[in-house]
């Protein structure tokens, strides 16, 4: 008898995981679709750009399109971090931790800069995450500077996206979304003018080209880190992006499985 309970209680926790596989994978995203898609309208030249979190991942597919886009960029990172990408690139590098304030300061001393794009976070497990620290150093610096235009990089799920993410999503980053929420609020209460852009699940393969932005909080999918970093570079100096929270939306990667599997990627 307790073999065959025991039988239906582990058939039932093998359904439950399936299901939740089913929906992480397959069906997550793929249910609301974007009411709204930003359209960027004039430009403004940018001016300097001062970079926070460019020398890896999606910042620095940012900083080579900044300078493929004749940008001068000056990019803020660590002592501890690697910066060997940043060398071919004709990049200013500025030492600084973005946790020191004195520091942030020190970095926008550096040059007048006119724009600024923060990419900051970290996943290594035990490290202070600079997701709220961080961008609030940023921030006070960029209002002291007369910065104007900022860039925040934040993620779906952070405020009024609130349970837009998938639930294994939004429950295993809560404590990242909200200090990206607290770094949000503290960015708009500040005064300068901004953009925030929220991705959900980041990718690595090769752009799709069939990414924009969209003022829907509800929207949700996943994006690969070359599009969302053209989707920043393009908002940079957009006066229609100013004061606007952005949703960085892909209808071909709706769900895990098209970042997974890129060659089944659906139509949008």
């Amino acid at each position: 008898m307790l073999k065959i309970v025991g039988g239906v209680i582990g058939g039932v926790i093998v359904a439950l995981l399936v299901v939740l596989a089913a929906y992480v994978f397959v069906f997550s995203g793929s249910f609301h679709r974007p009411t709204a898609k930003f359209v960027a309208g004039a430009y403004l030249p940018s001016g300097p750009v001062l970079v926070f979190g460019g020398n890896k991942g999606t910042g620095l597919d940012i900083v080579r399109l900044l300078r493929a886009r004749g940008e001068a960029v000056t990019v803020v990172a660590r002592r501890s971090s690697d910066t060997r990408a940043l060398a071919p690139l004709g990049v200013t590098l500025v030492i600084a931790d973005a946790l020191h304030p004195a520091e942030v300061r020190a970095a926008f001393a550096s040059n007048v800069f006119q724009s600024v794009i923060s990419t900051l976070g970290s996943s290594k497990p035990g490290e202070q995450r600079p997701d709220f620290e961080g961008n609030r150093n940023v921030i006070d610096a960029a209002r002291a500077a007369g910065i104007r235009h900022l860039v925040l990089v934040t993620v779906v799920g952070a405020g009024d996206s609130r349970g837009s993410a998938p639930f294994p999503m939004d429950s295993l980053l809560k404590d990242v979304i909200a200090a990206k929420t607290a770094a949000e609020d503290y960015l708009k209460a500040s005064g300068i003018p901004y953009t925030i852009v929220r991705p959900g699940g980041l990718g690595a393969g090769p752009a799709s080209g069939a990414a924009y932005l969209t003022t829907d909080a509800q929207a949700f999918s996943y994006i690969e880190r070359a599009d969302l970093a053209q989707l920043v570079v393009d908002a940079l100096g957009s006066t229609a992006a100013l004061g606007k929270t952005f949703t960085a939306y892909d209808a071909t990667h709706r769900t895990a499985w098209s970042i997974l599997a890129p060659h089944s990627r659906a139509t949008p």
